[in-house]
């Protein structure tokens, strides 16, 4: 065989490969893509699933600890500012949906990381 034939040959092979790691890379990104997306659907449904705040000041307390953190709570997530005192924060979030929890944000985040790596390590 010629040199002029093995490289030929070489560049074939090199052009077959690619041609395969493309196909493995665009699947990859196909599955990622529709898993994402229902990860998205999920989150919308379950925003939506979310009971409106309604909270009560023992209510509030029980899942803040006290009026300091879930005006904290509240006002990182709304940007809500009110006289201090129960009664003016409680009508101050009426209508809104409880803040996630920066723990709870993390859980979903590590979930949905092990999720991807699952997918990555499959294919």
């Amino acid at each position: 065989m010629s040199r002029f034939s093995k490289l030929i040959e070489d560049l074939e092979n090199s052009h077959e490969q690619d041609i395969k790691n493309s196909a493995k890379a665009f699947a990859i990104t196909a599955t990622l893509s529709s898993h994402l997306q229902k990860i998205l659907q999920d989150l919308e449904t379950s925003k939506k699933a979310l009971p409106k705040s309604k909270l009560t000041q023992v209510e509030l307390i029980k899942r803040y600890g006290s009026y300091p953190r879930a005006y904290a709570a509240y006002q990182q997530a709304y940007g809500i500012k009110c006289k201090w005192g129960w009664k003016h924060f409680l009508k101050a979030i009426d209508g809104l949906y409880p803040p996630v929890s920066l723990e709870d944000r993390i859980e979903k985040l590590e979930a949905t990381v092990k999720l991807l790596v699952e997918i990555l390590l499959e294919n």
